[in-house]
């Protein structure tokens, strides 16, 4: 460690951490920026250095969906009150895709007790590692969509399969939803195609993003998403699809100068003894045309 100045030292450490680390001064501007904090974003230290925290680049939104900026940044309140926060929200990626996190802010003081600044520590909910891991194997082998980088229809089938061949045995309720991207006929009609496809790309990454290791989600049709929830019964499927619903309405789709956000149609059902691979997505699917037809942005619940 000889000749290795204290910041410098600091700095590695920090950069080592396993967690996304953002600090910013007593005015909230941003002076720490590690390389945790890269990896979550997608913003490098040459993006956000120098830029005030309340420009809400990150786009925080609580469970709710309600915007994090200005002074209901977390940096600030913390900076505000001097109280250190915890809490689970969601930012949107350089690429526009939207993540959930995890937040703790804690305020930095001097010596002498004066607030001098505030820190941000932030990490995904899931541990993306051992999934991209798995998901780089299951590429090499064929199982994934190019486009959308989630499982093709192939792979997501057997796995609806598999999953139906053990509910028969261990009777433990999972779910089916089917979902899709709503006015994907305009965006093709103002932007074309390749639009509709970066859609869809976005929408799908955040959607993976969002939900837990042991579910699925493939691409089903061209522009239809299924999802498999394991451990999930017809009570708690509406507030998981409420979830994703919020989740890819924070997603944003740059295309050549222009952005906007969607909304998705979700129909939901819960396995039943007796069900076939196609009648459980029948039933899905059919909550999902109903949830088109009310005008969308809505999880609708198929029973038996």
């Amino acid at each position: 460690m000889a000749g290795l100045g204290s910041q410098e030292l600091y700095r590695m450490v920090l950069d080592s951490l396993p967690v996304a680390v953002c600090a910013v001064d007593g005015g909230g501007k941003v002076i720490l920026w590690n390389e945790g904090a890269e990896r979550v974003s997608g913003y490098l230290r040459q993006d956000v250095l120098g830029r005030m925290c309340t420009e809400a680049f990150l786009e925080h939104a609580d469970e709710g969906n309600n915007p994090l900026d200005g002074n209901a940044n977390p940096l600030m309140e913390t900076m505000r009150d001097g109280r250190c926060l915890n809490l689970r929200a969601s930012l949107r990626k350089k690429s526009g895709q939207s993540v959930g996190v995890h937040v703790r802010t804690v305020p930095l003081r001097g010596d002498d007790g004066r607030m001098q600044g505030a820190a941000e520590l932030f990490e995904e909910m899931v541990a993306r590692t051992p999934t991209d891991r798995r998901h780089n194997k299951l590429a090499v082998a064929g199982c994934v969509d190019q486009l959308t980088g989630i499982l093709n229809h192939s792979m997501i089938l057997a796995h609806l399969q598999e999953a139906l061949s053990l509910h028969k045995v261990y009777p433990v309720p999972f779910c089916a939803l089917c979902i899709s991207i709503d006015g994907l006929a305009k965006i093709r009609e103002r932007f074309g195609q390749a639009a509709v496809d970066a859609t869809l790309h976005v929408v799908a990454q955040t959607l993976e993003s969002a939900l837990r290791p042991n579910d699925f989600l493939g691409r089903w049709l061209e522009q239809e998403f299924l999802v498999i929830l394991t451990e999930c019964n017809e009570s708690d499927v509406a507030k998981v699809g409420e979830r994703l619903g919020r989740m890819a309405q924070r997603a944003h789709v740059s295309w050549w100068g222009d952005t906007w956000s969607v909304t998705i149609s979700i129909g939901a059902t819960q396995a039943q003894d007796m069900d076939t691979a196609g009648g459980a997505v029948s039933r899905a699917e059919e909550g999902m045309r109903k949830s088109i037809d009310a005008g969308g942005n809505q999880i609708v619940v198929v029973t038996h």
